[in-house]
């Protein structure tokens, strides 16, 4: 075995070249399906399984494929497969991605072949097309190529992923696949090309092998990554709804003290009445009744949108504001015929006028804050807006975001991230502009 080894190696490492190019693809393949849709399996580190035996497929009629073309067309038609047989989700959106992985495997090979066409004539090797290190190089290219339009596809689509990658993490992880690639194309032309010892072929396996570790580790900690930032993601929407439900409990203690004095009050109010009533002062009576009408008025609940976890939102939100010197304006329709979930809209509403107090209270002007909200919309789409004054324009992220002016960054922010999460779970739209001295957050919803 060992003799066979040293005397085949051309051919073995030609063969491990083009067996990692196919499993690399199809990890490719796996880690998108995954970032865009959820496993039918209970258990998810069970959903690989479907890939594992797709690559098993794939190295084993290899040989029985004509061409590039043809295997290209097999795996494309087996990858639709498993992701409408083995993933939830809608069917357009699933047909969407099965067109656009055709699309990138299309592209990584007709890109492939004709920038290696023009790149062989520069160079001279148009008499050699056939050599084996040609066709890996040829399918170096091609892998590369089918990486950076996954890439640019996985970032443009970054609102539809599970967990969001960043550029920087996503040309890390496919560094080490490309740069594999190519030493298995410079292996093989030294091979074809020059003298080779049993030595320098044990080295050679020895490396490859190595790479071939080194690309194994690389993908176990992305997806290590992967769950630690979707562990994160969960984690910091589960403190925000605590956050929420804290908010809700005091809201609701609030309210409760608030009845408890009112009905304290009254017993004094219906007393005095009596007084006035027994004593026969009709003047005193009226006038008293006008001015506990007003008193009434001035503390009473107030209806806006019509769905009363959100109005108790907005209601509280009011009083808060109005005990910081700050005026509050609510233009609303009522919202009760839309089909956005109220919990969604309390998490939209009670972030962003969160971030509109705290914004005024940083305004030294009293008479200068304020807070306008608006609301309208129907049975297909909701938008929501919230105004108010700044002193200072916030600063802008990569993305064109503004983010938090708070030292701690990471630690703060929450609010507009998970306005953003809810507005992409109804595949939304989130607009913040800063003009004038006044900031203005507003998103649109679209019903299901």
């Amino acid at each position: 075995m060992h003799i066979d080894l040293l005397r085949d190696y051309k051919e073995i490492l030609f063969n491990t070249a083009l067996i990692f190019s196919s499993v690399f693809e199809l990890v490719l393949a796996y880690i998108m399906t995954n970032s865009f849709f959820t496993s039918r399996f209970r258990r998810s580190r069970f959903d690989y399984l479907p890939f594992v035996g797709l690559a098993a497929v794939i190295i084993l009629l290899r040989d029985s494929f004509p061409s590039e073309f043809v295997r290209y067309s097999v795996e494309c038609a087996l990858l639709i497969a498993i992701l409408f047989l083995m993933y939830t989700g809608s069917v357009r959106r699933k047909v969407i991605a099965s067109v656009v992985f055709v699309m990138i495997i299309a592209l990584s090979e007709t890109g492939a072949g004709f920038l290696f066409s023009v790149v062989s004539r520069a160079v001279g090797f148009e008499g050699s097309m056939d050599a084996s290190y040609i066709r890996l190089g040829k399918l170096t290219l091609a892998n590369g190529i089918m990486i950076v339009a996954a890439v640019i596809v996985s970032i443009f689509a970054k609102r539809y992923t599970k967990v969001p990658t960043s550029f920087r993490l996503w040309a890390a992880l496919f560094f080490v696949p490309v740069v594999t690639l190519v030493t298995f194309s410079v292996y093989q032309y030294y091979f074809e090309n020059y003298p080779v010892d049993d030595k320098i072929a044990a080295y050679v396996y020895v490396s490859c092998t190595g790479l071939i570790f080194i690309n194994i580790l690389v993908f176990v900690l992305f997806g290590k990554l992967r769950d630690q930032l979707a562990l994160a993601r969960g984690t910091e929407m589960l403190s925000s709804l605590l956050t929420q439900q804290e908010n809700s409990v005091k809201r609701l203690e609030t309210l409760y003290n608030r009845t408890r004095s009112f009905r304290h009050d009254m017993k004094n109010h219906i007393l005095l009445l009596n007084m006035l009533a027994e004593k026969g002062d009709t003047e005193g009576l009226k006038k008293y009744l006008r001015d506990l009408g007003g008193a009434v008025d001035e503390s009473d609940y107030v209806r806006i949108t019509g769905i009363s976890a959100v109005d108790a939102i907005l209601n509280e939100k009011m009083y808060e504001a109005q005990s910081k010197d700050i005026t509050t304006s609510y233009n609303c329709v009522n919202l009760e015929k839309n089909d956005i979930l109220p919990i969604d809209l309390c998490i939209i509403l009670s972030n962003a006028l969160d971030n509109a107090i705290e914004a005024n209270s940083l305004v030294e002007d009293k008479t200068r804050r304020f807070i306008k909200v608006k609301a309208h919309g129907n049975e297909t789409f909701t938008v929501i807006s919230v105004s108010n004054p700044t002193d200072s324009e916030p600063k802008k992220n990569a993305k064109g975001l503004y983010e938090t002016s708070k030292a701690d960054a990471d630690s703060h922010g929450f609010g507009l991230r998970s306005i953003e999460s809810t507005v992409n779970k109804y595949h939304g739209e989130m607009l913040m502009k800063c003009e004038d001295g006044v900031f203005t957050l507003v998103v649109r919803l679209n019903g299901v």
